[in-house]
């Protein structure tokens, strides 16, 4: 077994940290992005949703190459991709140009989130530890921090100034991080095994045929991460009438549920199987998530402060409940597969861009047509029916095996 020393641990984990501080930098200001466009709920749903056309056309080649050049070319050039086209967003405020610079978002964001996602599993793998988990912690706790320091300049600082400093420090801060982790990076493979399947949408189609399960698991445990970076500031900003910085409060409250489960879902591991894991938490999150969301937008016209604990509460048990599962899964996946990490990473993340663009743009809707309340009975519904898919896990206890 390798052992990761405190120095390769310390910047991995900055990796996944500053990919949470920078990704998430503009979720919670949708508002001034809203404003900007001058565009309603279903046209900026749909607009935020359209990335997954640039995720889609980048991961069906993506896996390919992070196995044959290796994990630091791509995490270079995919933050400078990420992060210069971030930078435009701001400035944007004409709908077509905002949707082709979103596709660019996409193609970056594909590229940096399966290289290190399949660093963390090459490493997990070699040393025996469950560290993926954790790192997904990590990128909450990024993703979170993000969210706080919003709360305090939205009143004072424009979106452009926000972002466009935001963005220069996270890629210098990557770029240093990745340059400390280069001796210990997946390296570049020029070899050829009847396992190093060149990426296709037919080979990847082909290779799903027998592990739709796997597939829709994932899709069903993140839907509900992926609402919230949409529409959590909008839902307590507009269902719950809070101000434009209090209504980052909801989005804090996912990240701190999304923190305190990742970061301690390891030691629930040595006492629990993954099937008893996966049925709770989908059952705790999904329920109680949709019951405190009906209870906050039902009191927020009389009792608005009681409205927002709600709101607050609601996202956070959310957060809780769907911490584990997308590492849970993405683990069981690349467990039960003979393909290469990176390519398996890229196979499920293709899968599901694909599922995420048609739910992302179907919520949109709903939020338009109905309310971003009833909208958000979707992803907690499809949480908490996650459950079914506990029978993926093991059933026998970590520290058994």
């Amino acid at each position: 077994m390798v052992i990761i020393s405190k120095e390769e641990a310390f910047y991995t984990r900055a990796l996944f940290f500053l990919f949470g501080v920078g990704l998430m930098m503009i979720a919670p200001r949708t508002p001034d992005l809203k404003a900007n466009l001058h565009v309603n709920n279903g046209t900026l749903g749909s607009l935020m949703s359209i990335s997954a056309a640039g995720a889609f056309l980048a991961l069906i080649y993506m896996g390919q190459i992070v196995h044959r050049f290796g994990a630091r070319p791509v995490l270079i050039g995919a933050a400078t991709w990420l992060y210069t086209f971030m930078a435009f967003q701001p400035h944007i405020h004409t709908i077509w140009i905002f949707a082709i610079d979103q596709i660019c978002v996409g193609i970056g964001w594909a590229g940096f989130h399966i290289t290190i996602n399949s660093q963390g599993l090459h490493r997990q793998k070699a040393s025996g530890v469950p560290i993926l988990p954790r790192l997904h912690g990590t990128w909450s706790i990024g993703a979170l921090l993000t969210a706080v320091v919003a709360i305090g300049i939205t009143s004072h600082v424009t979106l452009a100034t926000h972002i466009d400093i935001g963005v220069s420090i996270i890629w210098a801060l990557t770029m240093y991080s990745i340059y400390r982790l280069r001796d210990v990076l997946v390296p570049g493979s020029k070899e050829h095994t009847e396992e190093d399947v060149r990426p296709s949408v037919r080979s990847i189609i082909t290779f799903f045929k027998v592990d739709w399960m796997i597939v829709i698991a994932i899709t069903s445990g993140v839907l509900l991460e992926t609402s919230t970076n949409d529409w959590a500031s909008l839902f307590t900003k507009e269902d719950i009438k809070a101000s434009a910085s209090i209504s980052i409060l909801s989005y804090v409250g996912f990240g701190l549920g999304m923190i305190l489960g990742r970061l301690n879902i390891h030691k629930l591991y040595t006492r629990f199987t993954e099937r008893q894991i996966i049925r709770t938490s989908s059952i705790f999150g999904g329920s109680l998530f949709i019951i405190s969301v009906q209870i906050a937008s039902h009191l927020a016209p009389s009792h608005p402060k009681i409205g927002l604990l709600f709101s607050v509460i609601a996202f956070f048990c959310g957060g809780v409940g769907s911490s584990s599962l997308a590492p849970g899964f993405t683990t069981i996946a690349t467990r039960n597969s003979k393909f290469p990490t990176g390519f398996v990473v890229a196979q499920l993340t293709l899968v599901n861009t694909a599922i995420f663009f048609a739910s992302r743009i179907a919520i949109s809707w709903v939020a338009q047509a109905t309310s971003i309340t009833t909208a958000l009975m979707i992803p907690g519904a499809v949480l908490l029916m996650t459950a079914i898919f506990a029978k993926l896990g093991s059933d026998t206890v970590l520290a058994s095996r």
